[in-house]
């Protein structure tokens, strides 16, 4: 290979890279680096050091991540084997890692997760912390008009605690993230067999079979398969793509 083209190609990977890590907030020794996030529609991060950008495609998610999505906005966070979590539209987030597992603390809006058994992902809403068990946990947590959250489980059971009680959650309860609330029985969506979104999603998030997304099992089938459809359905991120995104307003 002649010279020139080899300086060229390093030159150009070299500001391949920069390009990357551009995108990120400034890192130490006390942000890592545990999960990916992917998106489709206007998303932004931000952090402490760094005001808003504009996400648009797969990047690491770092412990101090703020993430927020517009209206018609998807964001998916793999945290590998300590789960999964999906942001709706107008929903924000934190991120953060104090040393015992990562925590994403639900700011606005509605945002799904699956827990996987004893996961040291914890979700946290207006102070209430929300972990699973000894098994697997699908739901989501959702800002009402309000300004207060609920709680819902689809599949499996969480511990939830409120003003330092913890309660269980089980499958098809809901529960307001308030001192005095008690779990609620509630309907749980059906999905009929020609959903062409469930379809989707099914495709997409177990490649083509119905067994299971990253631990999710088909059958519960929470918001975060939409979520994954609409992220474009790329969910089972082994490793940090080099892929990134450019910096944006």
């Amino acid at each position: 290979m002649a010279y020139p083209t080899l300086l060229r190609r390093v030159s150009a990977y070299v500001l391949a890279l920069a390009l990357v890590f551009a995108t990120l907030p400034p890192l130490g020794t006390a942000d890592p680096i545990f999960g990916t996030i992917q998106v489709s529609g206007p998303a932004w991060v931000a952090s402490d050091e760094t005001d808003w950008s504009r996400l648009s495609s797969t990047r690491p998610l770092v412990s101090g991540d703020r993430l927020k999505t517009g209206a018609d906005g998807y964001l998916l966070a793999d945290l590998g084997d300590s789960g999964v979590v999906g942001l709706y539209g107008d929903a924000e987030v934190t991120t953060t890692d104090v040393g015992g597992g990562p925590i994403i603390d639900v700011h606005k809006g509605k945002v799904a997760f699956h827990l996987s058994p004893d996961s040291n992902l914890q979700l946290q809403a207006d102070g209430a912390g929300i972990v699973s068990q000894t098994a697997a946990a699908d739901g989501y947590v959702e800002y009402g008009n309000d300004g207060i959250p609920v709680v819902v489980v689809e599949e499996g059971a969480l511990m939830v605690q409120v003003a330092g009680t913890d309660r269980e959650l089980n499958r098809g309860e809901r529960m307001v993230l308030k001192s005095d609330a008690e779990a609620e029985p509630m309907q749980l969506a059906a999905y009929d067999d020609d959903d062409d979104d469930r379809k989707a999603a099914g495709a997409v998030t177990t490649g083509g079979g119905s067994s299971s997304m990253l631990g999710l099992s088909a059958a519960g089938w929470t918001a975060i398969g939409i979520v994954a459809v609409a992220a474009g359905g790329a969910v089972a991120l082994t490793q940090i793509s080099d892929d990134d995104d450019g910096p944006g307003s």
